[in-house]
């Protein structure tokens, strides 16, 4: 036998329902929050404390996000297809190897190599000493 929500159950379950339904709609928590009259804390305290409305929720984000994704390129075909030449930029830039631009190569300045190390005698010392440092292959 079903067991008779309260009140607050009630209002609570569809609150719930009307999050997902606009988490399915754009795929953002914070929006889809503010649509539905409620805070983020409470919804991931709903997320911590419901397993079946987290997985649900999950699910509704994927599908948010992959929605507005094919909304967002739909629009961009359309502009494309408009000869929007910042749209054409785009979508080339994003898409197309030839047009994705170089990234500089890197220079590195290397110190030239010690070959002679001059040691300076203390006073008294009758000369300077110049030794020859071996090059050890880089």
């Amino acid at each position: 036998m079903k067991k008779k929500l309260s009140a607050t159950e009630e209002r609570t379950s569809r609150t719930k329902q009307k999050l997902l339904e606009y988490l399915m709609e754009s795929g953002n928590v914070s929006y889809s929050c503010k649509r539905a009259g409620i805070s983020r804390e409470t919804y991931y305290q709903w997320r911590s404390d419901d397993r079946i409305f987290s997985y649900k929720a999950d699910e509704a984000i994927v599908h948010g996000k992959s929605f507005v994704n094919d909304l967002a390129h739909t629009q961009l075909i359309l502009n494309i297809q408009k000869g929007d030449m910042q749209a054409v930029r785009f979508q080339l830039v994003n898409c197309h190897e030839d047009y994705r631009p170089k990234a500089p190569e890197k220079i590195e300045k290397k110190d030239p190599p010690i070959t002679h190390i001059r040691i300076t005698r203390a006073e008294g010392c009758s000369h300077d000493e110049i030794i020859e440092v071996p090059q050890t292959p880089s």
